[in-house]
């Protein structure tokens, strides 16, 4: 598996959609910084009311950065999964693996570790980046344990859609294999939005909705968790939760966990269909 891990990483390393997406998401921060720099040039200062409102405002827009980071962090994930597998069957190197003294298992195994790492780390930069930039520039009270606790969190994001990517890829071409990818992270996110919608409102059955689509990809569940962890007594405040990237209907200790046991099962079954494949 450690032979597989680095032979991946190597290949990630290589690969120009990596490259792409780096330069990609710097520019992404150097627009949110901007952004920053002229929001907060009109709203810091000040004491009592307009100090309670600055803080408020400035962790609605950090929210709101790691909010539309799901979506790059997901982006990469789904890029890099989906052809985990599959796409080494297509152009015929899966063989040249398959014939060496590797299980098939450590092959899926070390091929996911790798992503993962990838995934992980650039997810963890980029959301840690935006929320010391909030920080700075909106001069936000936060605790440097909450801020690195929920960056642990996110960094289980992308993971989830890896795992699924890489089930997907064992039983898929790599097309389809990213279209359904791609389908279950969108039920996923507006399942999300529909269960917070629900518990500002007292929607039962909407919050009910967002529970289901957790339960089948607990992608946006894990955001929720983050983001509501990393901003402490800012994160749980009522302004917070009113605003549609916050934690109104934040998932409890409990579903880190299935969280946890649905990335070991797809794992499991990635391995468990990949050996049963016929090549």
């Amino acid at each position: 598996m450690q032979n597989i891990m680095k032979l991946t990483l190597k290949e990630i390393f290589n690969k120009r959609i990596l490259h792409i997406g780096i330069i990609l998401t710097i520019v992404y921060l150097l627009v949110y910084c901007l952004g920053l720099h002229y929001i907060a040039r009109d709203q810091v200062g000040g004491q009592g009311a307009r100090l309670w409102f600055t803080q408020q405002a400035g962790y609605q827009i950090m929210t709101l950065g790691w909010y539309m980071s799901t979506f790059l962090a997901g982006a990469l994930a789904i890029m890099a999964g989906i052809g985990s597998i599959s796409g080494e069957i297509e152009n015929g190197t899966m063989l040249s693996l398959v014939s060496k003294p590797l299980s098939r298992r450590a092959i899926v195994g070390g091929k996911f570790l790798a992503y993962s790492m990838v995934t992980a780390i650039y997810s963890a930069v980029m959301v840690g980046t935006i929320s010391l930039l909030a920080r700075y520039y909106f001069k936000l009270v936060m605790n440097p344990g909450a801020i690195l606790t929920g960056i642990l969190l996110f960094m289980l994001f992308p993971v989830v859609l890896l795992a699924v990517a890489h089930l997907g890829s064992t039983l898929m071409s790599t097309l389809t294999n990213g279209i359904t990818t791609f389908m279950l992270f969108t039920v996923g996110i507006i399942g999300g939005f529909m269960e917070q919608i629900g518990a500002l409102i007292g929607n039962h059955a909407m919050i009910n909705i967002g529970v289901v689509s957790s339960l089948l990809i607990p992608c946006d569940a894990i955001y929720r968790m983050a983001v509501t962890r990393t901003g402490g007594m800012l994160g749980s405040s009522f302004i917070v939760n009113f605003g549609p990237f916050g934690g109104a209907s934040t998932p409890s200790i409990w579903m880190l966990v299935y969280a946890l046991i649905y990335i070991a099962v797809m794992i499991l079954l990635a391995m468990y269909f990949f050996e049963k494949k016929d090549l």
